[in-house]
């Protein structure tokens, strides 16, 4: 009878103990920042985009300043001369580029404002996943130790038991803490992206997002994009074409003094040589480094490319676990109605179901994240 009364007692402990814990979820209140409304905030707080229209005029009177002077051909010799004309011809290409350059960068500021601001929100995301995953372990971690306590106090654990399941909690407690402050430095990250302060006690993001159709996607288009809008290939190629146009420049004074003088003293043909080698010399340079550029970005566009058709993969494992759990769950429930599994143990499950279901919105970031990363250069420029 004693006996009897004891399972009774401890029975009912456990009940109210289980009855009192309730499924985690976000306080009501917060204000949502949408992705969208994120990035307009980090725009309109872009000092450099801001004010980027006047760089570009500043830029376009240094030009027409050197482009309105004549230029004159110094020197004693035609190839001093021609060298000084030349000179004078680049310096007006170089004042044009520095121009067009400011110009460029007015949409790049914007591209990378909008790809900074993305990735930042996206490690929000993931932040929030990995912490509800470690609140709902900690929970579940302090459900065992509460019921190992009252075995333990009716004689039914032995100290080593209940020190182990101690230990186990404490574990899930530091990793709880480490999701947390993962969490707070994701947000301080996007706090610092859109230049405004967000509280994790009162700000919040919304969590909506979807699977992109990889399907869809066009290397071929993308490389051509990122050749034309990626700040890098700009430069290189804007480098390659003005050393391109001073070997034209100095290949058309050769032969318009070809021309006029029919005769070409060896003094002066070793000069034009020299000029002409130095010019090839920077050309090569040029156009060396742009193709191993483009050679480079063909392999990482290959490699972003198989890791998304990798990522993809996982979540389509992830959704048939995720359907094999929730049989699992299901099962569990009836197990539970009919009194032939514990509270806890139907609790543990659907836990496990929801770590799958934050899995799976995980790699879905994931894959938005290098789906962006690809195709951050495929946009058209803000003039």
């Amino acid at each position: 009878m004693r006996k009897m009364c004891k399972t009774l007692a401890l029975t009912l402990c456990i009940t109210m103990l289980l009855s009192t814990l309730t499924a985690a979820g976000d306080p009501g209140g917060k204000a949502i920042l949408t992705l969208e409304e994120a990035k307009e905030i980090a725009l309109k707080y872009n000092t450099q985009f801001k004010h980027q229209d006047s760089y570009i005029e500043q830029k376009k009177e240094d030009y027409q300043d050197i482009a309105d002077k004549t230029i004159s051909s110094k020197g004693s010799s035609i190839v001093e001369k021609t060298q000084s004309y030349v000179a004078g011809k680049m310096a007006v290409d170089s004042a044009y580029n520095a121009w067009q350059l400011e110009v460029f960068k007015k949409g790049d500021i914007k591209r990378q404002s909008d790809y900074n601001v993305t990735i930042a929100y996206y490690n929000v995301m993931k932040a929030k996943y990995s912490l509800d995953d470690a609140k709902r372990a900690m929970e579940l971690a302090q459900w065992d130790l509460d019921i190992a306590k009252i075995y333990f106090d009716n004689g039914d654990y032995t100290k080593n038991e209940l020190s182990q399941i101690e230990n186990a909690y404490k574990s899930s407690k530091t990793e709880y803490d480490a999701a947390f402050s993962s969490f707070e430095n994701k947000m301080k990250a996007l706090s610092k992206e859109i230049g405004k302060e967000l509280n994790p006690e009162n700000d919040d993001i919304d969590m909506t997002i979807s699977i992109p159709d990889i399907t869809a996607i066009d290397l071929a288009k993308i490389r051509e994009d990122y050749l034309k809008n990626s700040p890098d290939f700009y430069s290189l190629k804007l480098a390659l074409l003005s050393y391109e146009y001073q070997k034209y420049l100095i290949d058309e004074e050769y032969e318009e003094y070809d021309e006029k003088t029919r005769k070409i003293s060896d003094t002066i043909e070793d000069g034009f040589a020299e000029l002409k080698y130095r010019a090839n010399r920077d050309y090569d340079d040029a156009k060396y480094k742009y193709d191993e550029a483009v050679k480079a970005l063909d392999i990482s566009l290959n490699e972003q490319y198989s890791g998304i058709k990798t990522v993809m993969e996982t979540i389509e494992n992830l959704k048939k676990s995720i359907a094999d759990m929730r049989i699992t769950v299901k099962n569990n429930k009836l197990k539970h109605d009919l009194d032939l599994l514990a509270p806890i143990e139907l609790s543990k499950s659907e836990s496990a179901l929801k770590d799958l279901e934050n899995a799976l919105n995980t790699a879905i970031v994931n894959l938005n994240t290098q789906y962006l990363t690809l195709t951050q250069y495929s946009y058209t420029p803000e003039k």
